[in-house]
């Protein structure tokens, strides 16, 4: 199953996992000529089969941010199961419904009887590395139905057959759910036993992984049948909408994880990233849309022609993106804000040189301070991502991060404590320093939930409780908090969390 997040899990490194065969890295100059999809071009015939799509709750005690926050930072669509969704409408099957537990409030149980209510052939889960306790709870749900399980999402590209130790995993799939789902569903549906579809690994069969596809190709992600008014997030006025206009990173963070998808560059058109912001606004009433690009700026060329087509077909709508702040001149800047761009999501991450250095940026405190500056000035919000508690950071290198945060004219700031998920630099790096034992992640995939895996410096869950509270209970931030809480309406959730993070919530006990 695909999906597109901030950094998960990365491709196999150290912890005795088994490397896959990643694809060749492409430096696109533009948007790729559009490629044909192992898809159905004709309308196909009506097919029976049954089919559930399922994002269930994270229960992880593996996050990287603490619980004052992330309890109320929203809930956001699922863009992978939408876009499997279409596939499988492409190819025929018309039973498929979407279930996402965390929108529709339900537990395990809760889970259970939908399942058993509506009887699927077959059960796709999603999931991350650290997601993991609660996909294999919904495995577990869908099995107990009587269904055939695939697990996938950016998980099973670092361990794949692992998830087999799981007897509620039928299978896994490894690369692109949008062709592996329908190859899969066809072979069911005529009663095979799957064979020779790539990308998918069972207990007898290693299909690899499914190569990368275009998702212009695919269509629109399905939101029909999705409880959309359940959906929020603390930076957005409701309704609100996710999308994704592009996909890969060249840049090699040694915190983040890439998929093999994400060594390539593909985009998506100007006139259908548009034509979907436009349908979002029309069907939905959408008032903002949140991209979840890798990188929106990295093709300028093509942002210019977004921005210019938003602005002739008259779409007032809302919008934000993530970028890099080496990739953000002035002028795009200002086509971007003239166009709706109300955010920009930065990834700062910290603000000691020598750790941006290890953390392999590319970035320095100037770029840091210019990008964000500039897009103060164009009317652009900012939002900073930072990284607390990094291997060996001493109390000065954090304090100098809580610094430029402040210093900034930031609007909002994320500050994560850093977690070598498997597969990453960080987490080699880590493992050789003695930091963190090398086999954590292969004995967690095989259910040893109990444990989280250990911060990198002992403090680190409390810097990141004082970094929220030093950036946000500041009196400069009271006119900003509360022009945010008047255009979003999310004054519940904000007020909230500010209080919880005066009372300073403790993220050690266990939520599930």
């Amino acid at each position: 199953m695909t999906g597109t997040a901030r950094p998960q899990e990365g491709p196999p490194g150290q912890g005795g996992i088994r490397p896959r065969t990643a694809l060749p890295i492409v430096n696109t100059a533009g948007p790729p000529a559009p490629r044909s999809l192992p898809l159905r071009t004709r309308p196909p015939r009506s097919r029976k089969l049954r089919i559930a799509l399922v994002r269930h709750h994270d229960l992880c005690l593996n996050t990287r941010q603490i619980n004052a926050v992330q309890r109320r930072a929203g809930v956001l669509p699922h863009l992978g199961l939408g876009y499997i969704h279409t596939a499988l409408k492409k190819a025929g099957f018309g039973n498929v419904v979407q279930i996402d537990t965390p929108a529709m409030g339900l537990d395990g149980e809760g889970l259970r009887r939908l399942l058993a209510d509506y009887r699927p052939d077959l059960v796709g889960v999603t999931t991350t590395t650290p997601g993991l306790p609660g996909a294999i709870e919904a495995c577990r749900a869908a099995k107990s139905t009587g269904a055939r399980v695939i697990l996938g999402g950016p998980h099973t590209e670092v361990y794949d057959r692992e998830n087999l130790y799981h007897d509620c995993v039928d299978y896994v799939g490894v690369g692109e759910g949008v062709t592996i789902m329908p190859s899969l569903a066809e072979a069911l549906e005529h009663g095979d036993e799957p064979q020779g579809i790539p990308g998918l690994v069972s207990r007898t069969y290693d299909g690899g992984a499914a190569p990368m596809v275009n998702l212009e190709d695919v269509g629109w992600p399905e939101r029909e049948g999705l409880p959309m008014d359940r959906f929020f997030s603390i930076m957005a006025p409701r309704p609100f909408a996710t999308m994704i206009s592009s996909r890969g990173c060249p840049f090699k963070c040694s915190f983040c994880f890439k998929q093999a998808v994400d060594r390539r560059s593909m985009y998506r058109t100007p006139e259908d990233v548009v034509g979907e912001m436009a349908h979002l606004k029309d069907r939905w009433g959408v008032k903002e849309i949140m991209f979840y690009d890798d990188v929106f700026t990295l093709h300028r060329g093509r942002v210019f022609e977004i921005c210019e087509l938003l602005r002739d077909k008259g779409v007032n709508v809302r919008w934000e993106a993530p970028t890099r702040v080496d990739l953000v001149p002035e002028k795009l800047l200002q086509a971007m804000s003239g166009a709706g761009c109300v955010r920009l999501r930065f990834g700062i991450e910290h603000g000691d040189p020598d750790i941006l250095r290890r953390m392999r940026k590319e970035s320095d405190l100037e770029k840091i301070e210019n990008a964000v500056t500039t897009a103060h000035r164009a009317g652009i919000k900012g939002f900073g991502y930072f990284i607390v508690g990094w291997l060996r950071e001493s109390r000065e290198q954090y304090r100098r991060t809580v610094d430029l945060a402040c210093r900034l004219p930031l609007d909002y700031a994320s500050f994560y404590t850093a977690t070598p998920l498997p597969g990453t630099p960080l987490h080699e790096e880590c493992v050789a320093d003695g930091a963190i034992p090398g086999d954590y992640w292969d004995s967690f995939v095989r259910g040893h939930f109990q444990r989280r895996i250990g911060y990198l410096v002992k403090d680190a869950e409390a810097r990141a409780r004082e970094a929220y509270r030093s950036f946000f209970l500041r009196p400069r931030m009271v006119r900003p908090l509360l022009a945010h809480m008047a255009a979003t309406g999310q004054w519940r959730n904000t007020t909230s969390g500010l209080l919880s993070l005066a009372r300073s919530d403790s993220n050690t006990v266990r939520d599930f």
